[in-house]
């Protein structure tokens, strides 16, 4: 199976700090590069997380997460 990202529609609700960015990044360029969304979270203690159905969670940081969901 292949893995495309959209980004489109995303808005941060808080300013990232580097870490944070940088995390996000690596995930992100993961997926695009055909990386399996878990397999992507798992290159950080990201904890993963399926909130519901196809919505799934990983930690930037101690107090910050991204939400996105798996269509």
């Amino acid at each position: 199976m292949g893995w495309k990202l959209n980004k489109n529609g995303v808005t941060p609700r808080v300013q990232l700090t580097r870490s944070e960015q940088q995390n996000l990044n690596t995930f992100m360029n993961a997926v695009r590069s055909n990386m399996d969304p878990k397999k992507a979270a798992d290159l950080w203690d990201s904890n993963f997380k399926n909130l519901f159905r196809d919505q799934y969670q990983i930690r930037l940081s101690q107090g910050n997460r991204a939400t996105f969901e798996v269509d």
